[in-house]
């Protein structure tokens, strides 16, 4: 792409579309895990109780995994 300048790091060394990437990995663990309560839901008859567990499990670990990223570098 003649055109275009090359990405260029932000002020403070984060690439521009970071937040982005942070807030897709939120929603994404959310999203998994919360599917994995849904479904122990249904397979053992309970009704909203491994869900919010899912959802809260998610969170956590998506939250986890974005700090570990961060301070890697």
């Amino acid at each position: 792409m003649a055109g275009r300048p090359p990405r260029q790091r932000a002020r403070g060394g984060h690439h521009p579309g970071e937040a982005w990437n942070i807030f897709g990995t939120l929603i994404a663990g959310m999203a998994f895990w919360g599917l994995v309560g849904f479904g122990a839901d249904r397979l053992f008859g309970f009704e909203g109780l491994f869900l919010p567990i899912g959802l809260a499990i998610g969170m956590a670990a998506a939250m986890y995994l974005v700090i570990y990223r961060l301070t890697q570098r």
